[in-house]
């Protein structure tokens, strides 16, 4: 049989370890959300999530063929998506928010697909579907009754676009970490787009007040979304897109075990069946590249 390549194995580590590491930012998220406002933490950690990484090839700086893209993949993924996905939690209940956040998944795959003609072999796109079914079974814990998509529409189209925007930001950071590398994008595109946000709120007089008591946890929270975007954006060079977030999907796997451990909170055998689901989905993906 033949096996598979080591350049996507080494991918699919990647985009799994990029898996572990977002599977914290909603524990971080919860912890950090009882003294700080939303917006104020996205700002501060990805920029200096991105700061974090400056000390790797400190003189390494955008130029002019590098500056306006990570502007572009700033302002999406760093700024703009999570500023609409914030707003957008707060419109919503927590299981239609959790629903509609797994349409990144689809607009990211239409999009790898129309735009930059990226393709998943035919046996790929059914096994896909069994991710996206144990996402929807991990998310929801299949209790689809509290799930009413005109209620809280505002908020449920504001997730729904933050989704689009991030799928626009997980194609292009494809390229751009093609052309300029993976270490490269996750430093300045971080560090644009929070800084981006930061100017936002400042523009706006929002409260940026941090408690020096949740400054250890905040930096915790910065440093684990550095390892997270770069070996995401390590994954997208190596694998794809469209593969690279099937495998990040595992993501709500490590966050509901880390959610028990850190929270105290409890997950379902529904849930777990869900989980299942989801690690069979990327085993059967990563098997079928040596097909």
């Amino acid at each position: 049989m033949t096996q598979v390549p080591s350049k996507a194995k080494l991918g699919y580590l990647y985009a799994l370890g990029s898996a572990v590491t977002g599977g914290l930012i909603p524990v971080f998220s919860k912890l950090l959300l009882v003294n700080v406002k939303p917006l104020t933490i996205s700002a501060l950690v990805f920029l200096v999530g991105g700061l974090i990484l400056i000390p790797y090839r400190p003189k390494e700086l955008p130029g002019r063929r590098s500056a306006g893209w990570m502007v572009a993949t700033g302002l999406l993924g760093a700024a703009l998506a999570p500023a609409l996905y914030l707003y957008g939690v707060n419109q919503t209940s927590a299981v239609n928010a959790a629903l509609l956040t797994n349409a990144e998944v689809f607009f990211t795959a239409v999009l790898a697909f129309l735009v930059f003609k990226e393709r998943l072999k035919r046996k790929q796109l059914l096994e896909s579907i069994l991710v996206v079914a144990g996402i929807v079974v991990v998310s929801t814990d299949l209790d689809l009754s509290s799930v009413q998509l005109l209620h809280g529409l505002t908020g449920n189209l504001l997730i729904l676009g933050s989704g689009m925007v991030w799928a626009l930001d997980n194609n292009l950071s494809r390229i751009t970490s093609q052309r300029f590398g993976p270490i490269f994008v996750s430093k300045f595109r971080n560090i644009f787009g929070g800084g981006l946000l930061l100017g936002f709120l400042v523009a706006t007089s929002a409260s940026l007040a941090v408690p020096a008591s949740v400054l250890p946890l905040l930096l915790l929270y910065a440093a684990d979304i550095a390892l997270a975007t770069l070996t995401f954006t390590a994954a997208l060079v190596r694998i794809g897109a469209v593969r690279a977030l099937l495998v990040f999907s595992t993501t709500s796997i490590f966050g509901s075990l880390f959610a028990v451990a850190g929270l105290g909170e409890t997950i379902t055998l529904i849930q777990v069946s869900g989980g299942a689901l989801i690690l069979l989905g990327v085993y059967l993906i990563h098997k079928s590249e040596a097909v």
